[in-house]
């Protein structure tokens, strides 16, 4: 008896069967259309086509919005940074500038002694107050300015003794030569104070 064959199967077994053609897959991204030179196009957004230019503009609009945030950011931390930095300079360097104001002010009350003869305790005491408040002045003018980056920290620092040192040394010159408020009065042609003098 001959064997049966499998119902269905009525094609013969050394028949070659034609593989089914490959689906074609549509390719990720977006189709260029470059039909010129790349050196013409003013923009590469122009080799896309003209429908999906749109959404590719939205697409790349998120992350420039995030690094423009964090570009900000960054900036706001780092004048954060820039001033905190200026204020421990200034603080640092004030502490020193503050023990040399204890000598710069021997050389400006020590000669007020000797060039106010006359006149008793006012004048020497009345000076030497306009000569701190002076040096205060200038000590806050100078740190405000120091925080603005205006000028360095360590110059500022030391403004108020910059300013009052000079002052001191020309009291104490005129102190040594024995010179009187007449005389010094007469030297910067302060007529109204040589003659109450």
């Amino acid at each position: 008896m001959a064997p049966k064959k499998p119902a269905g199967n009525d094609k013969e077994p050394n028949a070659k069967v034609k593989p089914a053609p490959p689906k074609k897959l549509e390719e990720p991204g977006y189709k260029q259309v470059l039909d010129k030179p790349l050196d013409q196009y003013s923009s590469f957004l122009e080799t896309f086509e003209l429908n999906k230019r749109k959404e590719l503009l939205e697409k790349t609009r998120s992350p420039i919005n995030v690094i423009q945030d964090q570009a900000a950011t960054t900036l706001r931390s780092l004048e954060k940074t820039k001033e905190s930095r200026v204020k421990h300079v200034f603080e640092f360097h004030s502490k020193f500038s503050l023990a040399m104001a204890c000598l710069i002010f021997l050389f400006v009350g020590a000669p007020m002694g000797a060039i106010v003869r006359k006149g008793g305790f006012g004048w020497p005491l009345l000076i030497s107050i306009v000569f701190f408040m002076l040096f205060i002045v200038i000590s806050i003018f100078s740190k405000n300015i120091a925080e603005r980056f205006v000028i360095d920290a360590i110059l500022a620092a030391w403004m108020n003794c910059l300013v009052v040192f000079p002052m001191g040394l020309a009291l104490t010159y005129w102190a040594m030569r024995d010179m009187g408020v007449s005389q010094i009065a007469e030297f910067f042609k302060f007529k109204w104070l040589s003659k109450k003098r």
